[in-house]
């Protein structure tokens, strides 16, 4: 029976806030990104991302460490951009919305107090200020020549400037009115996510058990399990429909006040049994989720989840939570670099190459089990304990810039039908295809955008462009291998940061057309040589397809 007396609509000050809380699920889900995709490592970027959610981890209380995550996140995702996983992508887009909320927060009196604040050590400071200037002068500068040491020295400067400014500083308690700002717009974000991503899947390939994302995926995990998991096609087609029905029943019994309970132990239960799946991107998906799921707890919930944190703090510090909280910290810590470390490992000893990718990826996925099946397991525990408490929201929606924000979620997703990008529109496993004909069961492309009506096959190849590495060094190196139909502007990119001699016989418009490459010199269709202007590099993505109009396999 719910409570009817003193409702509560804001915890009570005496009980922790919701900001720290999901600031340090938001920092571990980071750490598990990392570990799915560990190429970051020779990057700057990387471990700067890794070095804030580390110093978030220890103080989450401080908005000023969780705003450097945010800020650090984003710079590494442009880095990477076009070539993430759908759901890497989407997360840049919730930091964008954190990022608008910052702002509209910042513009206030109170705000610019918490950012004079920020800065209140003037020598780590200046230091960080100078190691930022010294890295963009290295990187920037043309006359500056890139050597291996001086950019290791850079970074090395960088790292260390950010270290003293993060870590030995008190924490600025400010992100109780950020969180009860963006929790309401992160929650919509997610929602409309998951619509999108359901009406992707909703075209006749997705439905149909033999080429289905849906059952090839159970049937992998079904692996796992021997013959304790049903793969006949009955079970394909309860595969095809319950992955349909969760992810549009999902956000549903999380929005409706007496169903929001059955909705957290739905998510749980979903997102834990999809990361079983050996692909590299399912269980850092699984971490994305889990982590935002903290802002869908009603009142109840969360108080029992915090209760239970407390008493798990409790005794792992032997009576004191708070040297339990460190102890844990430094177990998170330590675990992530001893992953870290034996990916590399792999990596160094063996070869770089796409089998021990996937070894290494299982490595990480230990990572995950240990972090998301503890946080799956309190949710759903805390979720048993508070059935007859309250259900509602511990905030709920007020004016912000941050509404702007769910703009991009929905131009993301309806970009493959307006002619646009379609490998990072939540058309992940979902056997969309836009092109051509399309397979979906009642959308048509319209095309506002050139890119889907102008396509190419490519017949050879030399040097093989489209399968280029035995050492892949990013996702764009696992996309689609063996796929040859793909847009002009893919093939344009490909010829573009390709380097070295080559010679090209493809398809276009019906006929079949030849690209040369010999030092300077092109023969053949001189736009395919053409760069491409970084705004465009960076925003758009395609899928490479076996076909346009035969049946669409399988693919990410």
């Amino acid at each position: 029976m719910l409570l009817t007396e003193n409702r509560i609509k804001e915890a009570p000050a005496s009980e922790p806030e919701i900001f720290p809380g999901f600031a340090r699920i938001w920092a571990c889900a980071t750490l598990v990104h990392q570990l799915a995709f560990s190429f970051w490592a020779e990057s700057w970027p990387g471990w700067v991302l890794v070095i804030c959610a580390i110093a978030v981890l220890f103080q989450p209380a401080c908005i000023h460490r969780f705003v450097l995550l945010i800020v650090a996140s984003l710079l590494h995702l442009f880095q990477k951009l076009p070539f993430v996983p759908n759901h890497i992508l989407f997360e840049g887009i919730l930091h964008l919305i954190m990022v608008l909320c910052m702002f509209g927060l910042l513009i206030t009196n109170h705000g610019r107090d918490y950012l004079r604040d920020a800065f209140k050590d003037n020598w780590k400071q200046r230091f960080l200020i100078f190691a930022i200037l010294t890295k963009s002068a290295y990187l920037l500068i043309p006359a500056i020549t890139k050597t291996p040491l001086f950019g290791a020295l850079t970074t090395a400067l960088l790292l260390l400037a950010l270290g003293r400014f993060l870590f030995g500083r008190e924490p600025v308690r400010s992100g109780a009115t950020f969180i009860a700002t963006a929790a309401p717009v992160l929650r919509i974000a997610i929602v409309i996510m998951y619509f999108i991503a359901a009406i992707q899947k909703s075209n006749f390939d997705y439905l149909n058990p033999d080429i289905s994302c849906a059952a090839k995926l159970h049937t992998e995990i079904a692996h796992y399990f021997g013959s304790l998991i049903p793969t006949g096609r009955w079970a394909l087609h309860g595969a095809i429909w319950g992955s349909l029905l969760f992810e549009v029943g999902i956000p549903i019994l999380l929005f409706v006040p007496c169903t929001r309970i059955l909705g957290v132990i739905a998510a749980v239960w979903f997102h834990l049994w999809l990361s079983i799946h050996p692909a590299a991107g399912i269980f850092s998906f699984s971490a994305l989720i889990l982590s935002i799921l903290y802002l869908f707890l009603p009142v109840g919930i969360w108080r029992e989840l915090n209760g239970i944190f407390g008493t798990q703090l409790t005794k792992i510090g032997r009576g004191d939570p708070v040297r339990g909280q460190k102890i844990t910290n430094i177990f998170v810590t330590v675990v992530f670099f001893a992953i870290l470390f034996t990916q590399m490992t792999l990596y160094l000893t063996m070869e770089r190459s796409y089998t021990v990718f996937h070894t290494a990826n299982r490595v990480g996925y230990i990572g995950f089990v240990l972090w998301g099946g503890w946080l799956g397991c309190c949710y759903v525990w805390a979720a048993i304990k508070g059935f007859r408490y309250e259900r509602e929201f511990p905030n709920h929606p007020i004016p912000t810039v941050a509404w702007l924000g769910l703009l991009l979620v929905v131009m993301n997703g309806i970009s493959p039908w307006v002619g646009g990008k379609t490998q990072t529109a939540f058309s992940m496993y979902s056997n969309l295809r836009s092109e051509g004909r399309g397979n979906h069961c009642f959308l048509k492309r319209i095309d506002l955008l050139p890119f889907q009506k102008n396509m190419v096959r490519v017949i050879t190849s030399e040097p093989n462009i489209l399968d280029p590495s035995v050492r892949p060094k990013g996702i764009a190196n696992f996309a689609n291998i063996g796929h040859k139909v793909l847009p002009y502007f893919e093939l344009r990119r490909l010829i573009t940061t390709t380097e070295g001699d080559m010679r090209i016989s493809y398809e276009h418009d019906g006929e079949i057309r030849q690209f040369l490459r010999e030092g300077t010199k092109v023969q053949g269709d001189p736009g395919l040589a053409k760069p491409i202007p970084i705004f465009l590099r960076k925003l758009f993505w395609f899928r490479r397809l076996n076909s346009l109009d035969g049946p669409m396999i399988c693919t990410h």
